[in-house]
């Protein structure tokens, strides 16, 4: 089956032989014309279903994101729950040895910030985010005003109903 493209190409070079015949549709052409129209609807069907497809994927791709996402934050709680245990178990008895493991604890320093807006400036860094406003440009271009950098596209995207 051809492509949509060759089927737009063939259907442009019929065309083009109809104006070379003067407007004069001839039986061949017009069987043509029709076979391109056919082979475009069951081109657009399968673009259709294939596209409703890779949505379908899409939406299960997101779920399973999210699904994933939640497993991780549990994990990651449950992880955090055994390390503590572990210390705990250091702690109170001693660095553990068990089959080819040992267990031990490491000290290590964090800074912990109880209230940013006491610390000094000195130590405080600026992270500037700037994001455009696309809706609030579109509008002020739409009503006339000049932004420069900027400009109103029109685009086209297909609408399956």
């Amino acid at each position: 089956m051809k492509t949509l493209l060759n089927i737009r190409q063939e259907y442009t070079r019929l065309l083009s032989e109809v104006e070379q015949n003067d407007g004069e549709l001839t039986p061949e052409i017009e069987q043509a014309l029709a076979i391109n129209a056919d082979e475009l609807s069951a081109k657009s069907l399968a673009y259709v279903e294939f596209i409703g497809n890779l949505n379908t994927q899409n939406d299960r791709i997101d779920e399973e994101i999210k699904r994933l996402q939640m497993l991780k934050r549990k994990n990651t709680a449950v992880l955090e729950f055994l390390h503590k245990g572990l210390v705990q178990a250091v702690q109170e008895f001693g660095n553990i040895r068990t089959g080819t493991h040992s267990i031990g604890v490491r000290n290590s320093e964090e800074c912990v910030i109880e209230d940013a807006e006491k610390i000094p400036d000195r130590f405080k860094t600026v992270k500037l985010d700037i994001q455009v406003d696309k809706l609030a440009i579109k509008r002020a271009i739409k009503s006339g005003e000049n932004v420069p950098g900027a400009h109103v596209q029109e685009n086209q995207h297909p609408v399956i109903r």
